[in-house]
């Protein structure tokens, strides 16, 4: 006899020797003894995971000889489901046959009624390749068969299948298989052909098969070609061309030190020893979140990968493995798109190593971009020099804490007066002040730079600002007098700041363009540096009454 591939050897023959998919098969077996079949399913999920068997199992147990709900393996029925030769078990390709003509002849043969069995199922395979017109043509047919067709469809990409045929379908998610369940399958193997195994090698192959029981058992049937009479770790990885932890763990920390040369000559020589790069791909992304969950939490029983001892040889922060993780797993989505996984991964690593270097470069850059400004930085830097326990003041710039009022009125008003010039040109200098305050206040600094410079008129900046959270920090003593200070050594003109809600500006717009007028014929803000600010909501208050 020729020889069987283990996944064709060792397939399910009845609902009980089905690998995982638990819910499914109850549910499925429950369907059959309670007599409620419905005329249609969809069965759904990753590759290998059980689906065209499933299908094959469920048209058994209607077919079975010794009745419905019986899966016996003896009787004629269920000896040519199990080789392919049933006459009312039509298996079709729907890629292969995926036109509207294939499809009208099937429909043709619907209505003829089974040859030896009670009922005549149809499973089309890869359903998600069929066109829309195909689907169409089927529609039908698949809402009304006649009582004793039942049509099982199996796709790997349900969100191609028409939402008209969805809708008529029964849908079952098979989803991934656990290691366990794995490990577990291929122990009954290799006992059943005699072969002896270790435990840690079972576990490496499951993880290698991304939850699939067909890549599990042909992994296995590969690696016993490659091992003979006993499967060791050792053998396992260096067939599958896999790295110890021990040298992925010293890459990482290379990565991590920028060796941009010794990583990427390491890696392209394991490549020509049979590195399988997704492999490890995958495995750096559970290094990195392994790494994560221990600094964060101290707690070594979240660590899937990792022990403690392992995870403190990392000399990581965790800005670069959360950046790295990033870079990683967009990456792993990237392979979708091209077949080149050596050159797509060396280009991650490229981009992990060089980031922080691009960065250095941009900030130097920025820094020859403001040359000119070099002696009014000087200044301002030996002005805002702190000193231990001491907090920043400008000389003559005297600190209150009265409230700063705006009513609709006065912002109407600076509408009316506006110099968009100035508007252009202090805008610029925002960007300038936000860079400016990162280095020692980076909350502030992120207030400006979520705020927007709007208009400018009378020596005031009006910016917007979504959050009540950056108006009170603009507003706040720590940075509005030194926003007065900075912005006259900048650009050599006293101006005062005036941050609001984006909303009530908004609306303040729409009264600006209905041309209504204000009421005042001055401004009179008071802009002394405060904790607290209650501009806006006055503002928006004096709106809200329609004055």
């Amino acid at each position: 006899m020729a020889y069987q591939a283990f996944y064709n050897k060792y397939r399910p023959q009845t609902f009980e020797e089905v690998v995982g998919q638990k819910a499914i098969v109850t549910t499925l077996k429950n369907a059959i003894l309670e007599d409620k079949i419905a005329h249609a399913y969809l069965f759904c999920g990753p590759r290998g995971t059980g689906k065209t068997t499933m299908a094959r199992l469920f048209a058994k147990a209607l077919n079975c000889q010794e009745g419905v709900g019986k899966q016996c393996n003896h009787c004629e029925s269920c000896e040519k489901i199990m080789k392919g030769q049933h006459p009312d078990v039509i298996e079709i390709d729907a890629a292969s046959n995926s036109t509207v003509d294939s499809v009208r002849q099937l429909i043709e043969n619907v209505s003829y009624r089974p040859i030896m069995s009670p009922y005549k199922v149809y499973i089309i395979d890869e359903v998600h390749n069929m066109s829309d017109s195909a689907f169409n043509a089927l529609l039908k047919t698949i809402e009304e068969p006649p009582s004793f067709v039942i049509f099982i469809l199996a796709t790997t990409d349900p969100q191609k299948v028409l939402p008209t045929i969805l809708s008529r379908v029964q849908r079952f998610d098979f989803s991934k298989v656990s290691e366990e369940d794995l490990i577990r399958n291929e122990k009954r193997v290799l006992d059943t052909e005699k072969i002896q195994y270790d435990e840690e090698a079972l576990r490496l192959i499951a993880s290698l098969s991304m939850g699939g029981v067909r890549d599990s058992l042909s992994l296995l049937d590969k690696v016993v070609s490659y091992c003979g009479e006993k499967v060791t770790f050792d053998e396992v990885n260096e067939m599958m061309g896999l790295l110890s932890l021990e040298e992925e763990i010293t890459l990482i920390n290379q990565i991590e030190k920028k060796q941009t040369d010794v990583v990427i000559k390491t890696i392209q020589e394991k490549f020509d020893n049979g590195l399988a790069i997704r492999r490890l791909e995958s495995d750096f992304i559970q290094i990195y979140k392994d790494f994560l969950l221990f600094t964060l939490t101290k707690d070594a029983s979240l660590m899937e990968r990792l022990k403690e001892s392992e995870a403190k040889k990392l000399s990581l922060s965790l800005y670069s493995a959360r950046r790295n993780l990033d870079i990683l797993i967009q990456c792993q989505r990237d392979h979708r798109l091209s077949d080149d996984f050596l050159t797509q991964f060396e280009l991650a690593l490229i981009n992990m190593m060089s980031e922080p270097l691009i960065q250095e470069v941009a900030v130097k850059q920025t820094e020859k971009k403001e040359a000119p400004k070099q002696e009014v930085r000087k200044a301002v830097e030996v002005k805002t020099e702190k000193k231990d326990g001491m907090e920043f003041k400008p000389e003559n710039v005297e600190v209150s804490t009265d409230e700063i009022t705006c009513s609709k009125d006065e912002l109407l008003y600076l509408m009316y007066h506006f110099d968009n010039n100035k508007r252009t040109k202090f805008t610029e200098a925002w960007k300038k002040l936000s860079d400016f305050f990162a280095t020692d206040y980076s909350f502030e600094a992120r207030a400006l730079t979520n705020s927007v410079p709007r208009l400018f008129a009378e020596g005031i900046l009006v910016v917007t600002c979504k959050y009540m959270t950056d108006i009170k920090r603009i507003n706040g003593k720590n940075i509005q007098n030194r926003l007065v200070y900075l912005m006259k050594q900048i650009e050599g003109e006293e101006v005062n700041v005036l941050p609001i809600f984006h909303d009530d500006f908004q609306d303040a717009i729409q009264s600006f363009k209905k041309k209504e007028q204000p009421k005042v014929d001055s401004i009179h803000i008071d802009f002394g540096q405060k904790q607290n600010l209650n501009a806006s909501t006055d503002f928006f208050n004096d709106l809200m009454k329609g004055e």
